[in-house]
């Protein structure tokens, strides 16, 4: 029980309460600072993510990779950075949004076979509550084997994507990609010095939603409206999308339905529908 609490449920925790931590950003520069000194002292070359977590891949594996839905079977070892080892060679299988947000930002970069070590702020693990055997504020050093992907919402997001790529090569549209099948483009650039938000951060902002198969507007804001990216309920497609633009600028998000309403009617939008946001980023709120 202790491992599966060393990478898992906490998580749920974590997610309830960091609006009562007022210093995350702070607290996130500290740690990223101490994961950069420690790499340059063990002489380890590590990639870095915009995020704040590094990472070293032994294997990148196979073409299969996990989406944030569906479970992995992995075998892993947490360490706490100049700290304690807190399970080793530990072998799990969970659903990947249980997991810690390093993991979950990671593991859909990868596929099945894959041997990944992340050094993770610990914004990105357990924060500022500690975990079992681990503190609080604790950056982590996990090391992952990803065994196996086993699909839970993998065919209908194939689906989806296909569905995507063929409105958008059928409309001569270019779009960015992300590893959770979000496409977007910017539509009109934010100004000079503009911020983009972190992950922590709330943001405000007027868009239109629009059913992509037919067009249809399903929803359109009156007045902007304020989201925090890392709250519960927050749509996948805000939380995935909205850190890659700047407070001014304005993005088309053509947006997978399981980052949308997944298999849920809301607004008239059919379940496991394929939607369009137009957004326009009015404030960027820094945590």
């Amino acid at each position: 029980m202790k491992t599966f609490f060393a990478l898992g449920i906490v998580v749920l925790l974590i997610s309830c309460s960091e609006e009562s931590i007022p210093d995350a950003k702070q607290q996130l520069q500290k740690d990223i600072q101490l994961i950069d000194t420690y790499l340059t002292e063990k002489n380890i070359n590590a990639e870095q993510d915009s995020r704040g977590y590094r990472y070293v891949t032994a294997n990148v594996g196979s073409t299969f990779k996990p989406v944030l839905e569906d479970s992995v079977i992995i075998t892993y070892t947490t360490v706490v950075m100049r700290g304690d080892t807190i399970n080793k060679n530990v072998r799990a299988t969970f659903l990947l949004s249980k997991l810690i947000k390093a993991i979950q930002y990671q593991l859909p970069n990868v596929g099945e076979g894959a041997d990944i070590t992340l050094f993770t702020p610990s914004g990105l693990a357990y924060g500022a509550y500690p975990a079992g055997a681990i503190p609080s504020n604790s950056n982590l050093i996990v090391h992952i084997k990803l065994e196996k992907v086993i699909p839970e919402f993998s065919k209908q997001l194939l689906k989806d994507i296909v569905a995507i790529d063929d409105y958008l090569l059928n409309a001569s549209i270019t779009t960015l990609k992300d590893a959770s099948g979000l496409r977007y483009r910017i539509t009109a650039e934010a100004p000079a010095n503009a911020i983009a938000p972190l992950s922590i951060d709330s943001v405000v902002i007027s868009y239109t939603g629009k059913i992509l198969s037919t067009g249809a507007v399903f929803y359109q804001t009156a007045s902007p409206e304020g989201y925090r990216l890392n709250k519960t309920g927050t749509l996948k497609a805000w939380q995935k999308g909205l850190v890659f633009f700047k407070q001014g600028a304005k993005a088309t998000l053509y947006s997978p339905s399981g980052l949308a309403y997944g298999s849920y009617e809301k607004y008239g939008v059919p379940p496991n529908t394929n939607v369009i946001f137009e957004v326009e980023m009015v404030k960027v709120i820094s945590k």
